[in-house]
């Protein structure tokens, strides 16, 4: 539930997942929350003080402290339900829903080298070194290895990791595990062998490990990981192993996985692997190493028979 009736209304209306449910509901209610600031008040039939100049300044205020892509996520949230409510209470609510558009995002190929956004793909001597076991290893630094195998092995989102329960690796064999994925669905999904033995490690030190209904990945006080605590978990390591120059957090571990996917097994593999719904968009994941350009090009020989 919401703090506004509105919100709670259109979210009861829209055809969705209950994750995007949820989702929308929460963008709103910030967005909303925010907007007082500027004088715009969500009643339960209607928006006082809404206008075209009010959307531009918060918005404007709101580009100041947020990503491009954060940016254009809010904008295509708030713009439905503008519309909607217009229809909903054309009395109360004035015709906004087209007022704030999304912002160009930038041509990364074209930037200098130094403001183009930090590799998403890891070397296989880096993933080695993410899951390297030292001798003394805490319960906690066992689960945040689990954690990290389990997203290189299969590829899930950070929102679908974190709703895995002890019996989603055990009920469709091994090899497999049974999660609800982006939009809905429940998948079996593949997984890779070597995360088992990580996954286990971790496991033992669990006194709920023979319980299938028990969350995955708990934290120390006893509550399911959420995708924020998943991150949160993994990218002090991250940054020990990469460095400055590499992404860290939960996607990039999703990057890495879809460009091995793509490397072993081809284009539409990692597409369904990634459960995406084009290669377009599997593409935007697939990445190479200066060490694999590299032996690319020395791989090349057509040109050593020729005299120079």
């Amino acid at each position: 539930m919401c703090m506004y009736p509105m919100i709670d209304f259109y979210c009861e209306s829209i055809q969705a997942s209950d994750r995007t449910i949820a989702h929308n509901m929460d963008v709103l209610c910030r967005i909303f929350t925010q907007m007082k600031s500027f004088g715009v008040i969500l009643h339960e039939e209607s928006i006082e003080g809404l206008s075209g100049a009010a959307l531009q300044r918060w918005m404007n205020e709101y580009k100041k402290s947020h990503k491009e892509t954060t940016v254009n996520n809010t904008v295509v949230t708030l713009n439905p339900f503008l519309r909607w409510a217009h229809t909903i209470y054309p009395e109360g609510v004035g015709d906004f829903g087209n007022v704030l558009k999304t912002m160009r995002l930038p041509d990364y190929d074209k930037l200098p080298e130094e403001e183009r956004p930090k590799e998403k793909y890891y070397t296989h001597e880096q993933v080695a070194e993410l899951l390297e076991i030292p001798k003394h290893d805490s319960p906690l630094k066992k689960r945040d290895r689990a954690i990290i195998a389990l997203y290189l092995a299969s590829g899930l989102r950070a929102s679908e990791l974190s709703q895995l329960k002890i019996g989603s690796l055990t009920s469709h064999g091994h090899g497999y595990v049974y999660v609800r994925r982006k939009g809905g669905a429940y998948k079996t999904t593949e997984v890779a062998e070597f995360a088992y033995p990580y996954i286990e490690t971790y496991l033992k030190t669990r006194i709920d490990r023979n319980n299938p209904d028990a969350y995955l990945f708990m934290t120390t006080h006893g509550e399911p990981c959420s995708p924020v605590q998943l991150y949160k978990s993994m990218r002090n390591r991250q940054k020990k192993v990469v460095g400055d120059s590499y992404a860290v957090g939960n996607h990039v571990l999703r990057h890495v996985f879809i460009s091995e996917a793509e490397k072993a097994g081809g284009g539409a593999v990692a597409r369904d692997l990634a459960n995406h719904k084009s290669l377009a968009i599997t593409n935007r994941y697939d990445h190479s190493t200066a060490g694999q350009r590299r032996t690319a090009v020395d791989s090349l020989t057509y040109g050593m028979t020729a005299k120079a």
